[in-house]
């Protein structure tokens, strides 16, 4: 197949587009986003839905989008949409498969418009019955997410993220802090990122490390995907630390991107849908933890052998005690069954099409 993509993330397309283009199939990609260097890529210049518009995309736009790109864009076999799934709008009127991987919240740039996001709802509803939509999520928070809000199934592909290139060594005499969550944790054995690259790096720079410690901004993001796949050794807090953290250190980094609303300062509920159990109700932590089961570094299936720490102090004594070399053999080993399922997943998906 050959297959079309206009995206504002980089790395979600570009793990789907290594899968399907070692299966036999092709992804021509417009990149919008503003990291496309790290992949050597220039931002790609489109007109009617850019950097500029997308927050405005509705029908109106995306059938402008239409006109001007028919004839481009009539000669895929169809289309893929990560980030962000409003994109799939854009081709309706071509009439041909559009698979939906919901990544980072489905809705936006939706979630304070009423409106435009029930409607947005009832178009992939609509899309997903007669079978144009094809729906999948990376994650199962974000599977669960969109269930929850469009009453339909969302199949769990993980990503893999293979496209680094890179695997675990861990050479360097330290582990690496990789959070946006600053603390002084007083440990000679831990050096942050900030601190241990004052400009640029590479992939292998951070497999290097004896092994990276995590307090996760969010359930699931690529860089926590890459480095799983690159067998390195991870450390997140354990669910109970975790939610002890988020309701003493409020807004500083701590889970505090599972919500647009939270990241854009809107009112701390779903506007089309309210209840203690709305994922978007952030004020309530003990709501936000039940959530956050479903993140990737609690998933045993298809995470396992992830440390987590219940106290500061027992991460100290995980980084002086735990074997790290048989850590990262089980995940090696683990890996070649996950990519065997992974590339057998999207086989079928693309037997849909």
């Amino acid at each position: 197949m050959k297959l079309f993509n206009l995206d504002l993330h980089i790395s979600v397309i570009a793990d789907i587009k290594k899968i399907l283009t070692e299966q036999g199939h092709t992804i021509d990609n417009w990149c919008l986003s503003g990291h496309s260097w790290v992949f050597g890529k220039e931002k790609d210049s489109v007109d009617v839905v850019n950097q500029n518009t997308w927050r405005q995309l509705d029908e109106n736009l995306a059938n402008k989008f239409y006109e001007r790109y028919e004839e481009d864009l009539k000669e895929y076999d169809g289309f893929v949409v990560t980030h962000t799934p409003c994109f799939s709008m854009l081709y309706e009127k071509f009439n041909k498969p559009i698979i939906v991987v919901a990544s980072t919240r489905y809705e936006d740039p939706f979630s304070s418009d009423m409106l435009k996001w029930m409607k947005f709802n009832k178009y992939l509803q609509n899309g997903i019955d007669s079978g144009q939509i094809i729906p999948l999520s990376n994650n199962k928070y974000d599977s669960a997410y969109t269930e929850y809000f469009t009453n339909r199934k969302w199949p769990v592909i993980p990503s893999l993220c293979e496209y680094t290139n890179s695997k675990y060594t861990g050479n360097k005499e330290k582990f690496l802090y990789f959070s946006k969550l600053p603390l002084n944790l007083n440990n000679k054995n831990l050096i942050y990122k900030e601190e241990a690259f004052k400009s640029g790096y590479s992939w292998q720079d951070l497999y290097d490390y004896r092994g990276i410690v995590h307090i996760p901004y969010n359930a699931s993001t690529m860089s926590i995907f890459e480095q799983y796949t690159a067998n390195v050794p991870l450390f997140f807090p354990s669910w109970e630390f975790l939610g002890k953290l988020r309701e003493e250190v409020k807004g500083t980094g701590v889970l505090s991107e599972t919500s647009w609303n939270q990241v854009h300062g809107l009112n701390s509920n779903s506007y089309i849908i309210s209840g203690l159990d709305d994922p978007n109700n952030f004020i309530n932590n003990q709501n936000i933890m039940e959530w956050t089961k479903l993140s990737d570094f609690y998933d045993k299936e298809n995470m396992p052998h992830i440390q987590h720490f219940d106290s500061f102090e027992h991460l100290n004594f995980l980084l002086e005690h735990v074997d790290l070399k048989e850590v990262s053999k089980k995940m090696e080993e683990h890996n070649k069954q996950r990519r065997r399922e992974v590339y057998d997943k999207w086989r079928r998906v693309l037997q849909q099409c």
